[in-house]
Order: C-alpha cells, then structure tokens, then sequence
C-alpha cells in the first residue's frame, strides 16, 4: 500500500484543529511573528520566542499566559527545555544564549556572551541535561556544558562552509552530533574529534541542470529514544536515516512525503512520528512501523525491512516557521504546536 491516508479520520488516530488563528487567551503572547516554540510534557509548558525578542511561558491547555518578558531586540530563533532540570529554559538570541529558571524569570540564570559572533540559529540539551549544542551562521557548532557556573565551552568548530541551520545529538552516542547547512551538507561529528565521522552531501545538479531550490538543510530531527533522524530540505525533500554501527553511522532508510515549496522544520515528537513543516503551508505527519528486526548490509539498510508510514497531511493555511510537540495530558493522545508567520501559535490535538 501507498501509506497515505488522506481522508478524515487520519490513522491511526484523528487529528483535530483546537485552537487555531487569534484567540482571546492567547492574544496578548506576541505582537510579531513567533520563530520558535518548545513543548515540555513532564511539566505540560511552552515557551514560544518572537522576532522582537519576547518570550511567552504558557499554559497549553488553556492558553494562559504564566510570563512574558523581552530578552532583548534580537528575534528569538531557538528555545528549548533542559530534559533533566525541568525548572530551566534556554534561549538564543541574536548571537547570545542565556538560561533562566521558570521559578524566577526577573533576571537570567547565567549567559553566553562570547561564544558566537554570528546568529545563533538553533540549540539543543542532551538526554542527562548537562551539555547544550548550538549552531550559527558562520557554519560553527559549539557544545556548552551548562551544569555548573559560569558555562564552560567544550568544544567549538567550524563544521560548515557557511550558514549552520540545525544541530541535533545523536541518541545513546556521548559526544556526538549531526548538523545541517546552507552547504547542502550533513555533518556527522564527535565533538572531541575534529575530521566529523561522517558527511552526507545532497546533489544540487541533476543532469547538469542547476536546481531551482538547493536542498540546503534547513532542519534535522532526532528523538532521545529512537535511531532513526530525519532531516528537511529547501528542495522540499524529506529524508528518513537509521543510526547503524559506529563504523557506519547514519544510513539512508527512505524519503517521507516531500513539500512543494522547502520542507522548513521537522520534528521527532516521540520515537516513531515524524512531523514536518513546508513552505508549502503543508504539516505532513509521518508514522514509523518499526519492524522487529533491521539489518544493514553493505552500510545500507533497505526499505523493504521497514512497513509503509502511516501518513497524515494537514493544510495549515501559512508558511510553518517552528513545530513542537509531545503527550499532553495522557499518554493516549499528543498535542503539535505550530508556530507560523503570524503572532499566534496554533494547537492542534492527535488522538
């Protein structure tokens, strides 16, 4: 079978629209366009970032607002949770990084002032909470241990020929990272090491013709549970890669629903669901059927081991700029969060 299930209701469960445009309890967020939202399901809370430098900490279920505050005038790219100190929250902005505490937001917890000269475009926790990644857009990816006072800078590399727009740990794997660029590259890498492990190049002629849309790499994806990684492409390409052998790293699975106009974000909200956001106004959702056995031969790993995505598409109506996602509530049912080109954040429910 195709996998793609375009009819309501979606397999293997129904995506239902709560919230969507302006809403009187959510209004007052943001005043422009948001950039970036995360979703923390341990503590059922989003921080969302805005192109004028505001930050919202907010209620998902009713949308109240717990706290705004402006971290300056630079837009907020990337915001995320810490996984183990569930109390602390990271943000970019412009070239500084900064954490604060959810039980005081008066002042920053500590910054990063020095460590990028260039935007800061995305930034990451690992799984025990005591190493942050970030990427800018000079090509460099630096790692932070952010679990003592001041930050200490592990590692700093330039590991792009220009801009670096994603950065993502690799599950299970201490010390290593995949990151994405306006090289067309993907870089698998030890932070300790400096030649990266791996390098995945996308073409960009096809039979001597230059592509219209370049597949810059505009978002990777990984889960802390699960080896695949997906990433998203400006030709509009959605990419699906297992973690292998350490000798192997990253193979090639399958492509996943492509976009018309670049596949902007994606996200891993759980183990098995990719979600992706395009240019297109399109959020494509993608089901893995992990099958009980996976072999790689030759440092490749077929398609036929794997059962067809169970596939969901959803018109959003604007170009996505961020998705977030995760449980809400029980484990029976997952909220997406869609930050687009307006100054409201859409919920929607999967259940």
């Amino acid at each position: 079978s195709s996998g793609i299930n375009a009819e309501w209701p979606l397999r293997p469960g129904t995506l239902m629209e709560l919230q969507t445009g302006i809403h009187s309890e959510r209004i007052d967020h943001h005043e422009d366009t948001v950039l970036s939202v995360d979703f923390n399901d341990k503590e059922q809370l989003c921080i969302s970032g805005d192109d004028v430098g505001v930050i919202a900490v907010w209620n998902p279920s009713d949308f109240t607002c717990i706290r705004k505050f402006t971290a300056g005038s630079d837009p907020i790219n990337a915001v995320t949770f810490n996984l183990r100190k569930t109390k602390s929250i990271y943000i970019s902005s412009g070239p500084l990084i900064y954490e604060y505490d959810l039980r005081n937001m008066d002042n920053p917890v500590a910054s990063i002032l020095d460590l990028h000269e260039d935007e800061v475009n995305q930034i990451a926790t690992d799984d025990k909470g005591q190493y942050l990644i970030s990427c800018d857009d000079e090509g460099y990816v630096c790692c932070i241990d952010v679990s003592r006072q001041p930050f200490k800078c592990v590692s700093k590399y330039q590991v792009h020929e220009n801009i670096c727009s994603s950065v993502q740990w690799v599950p299970g794997r201490t010390a290593e990272v995949v990151s994405g660029g306006m090289d067309c590259k993907i870089k698998h890498r030890d932070l300790y090491k400096y030649h990266p492990l791996k390098t995945i190049t996308e073409p960009t002629v096809q039979e001597g013709i230059h592509i219209y849309n370049p597949p810059f790499v505009n978002s990777i994806a990984t889960h802390w549970k699960s080896r695949y990684m997906t990433a998203a492409f400006n030709s509009g390409r959605v990419g699906l890669w297992r973690l292998g052998s350490r000798k192997i790293g990253y193979v090639f699975v399958r492509d996943l629903p492509e976009h018309q106009n670049g596949a902007g974000c994606a996200t891993m909200i759980n183990p098995n669901i990719v979600i992706t956001g395009g240019n297109d106004s399109f959020i494509n959702m993608s089901y893995l059927e992990v099958p009980e056995e996976s072999r790689e031969t030759n440092g490749t790993e077929t398609a036929a081991n794997h059962k067809d995505s169970v596939i969901s598409r959803l018109f959003h109506g604007k170009k996505i700029n961020w998705l977030s996602g995760g449980n809400f509530e029980s484990d029976k049912q997952f909220s997406i969060f869609v930050a687009d080109e307006s100054q409201t954040i859409t919920k929607y429910l999967y259940r």
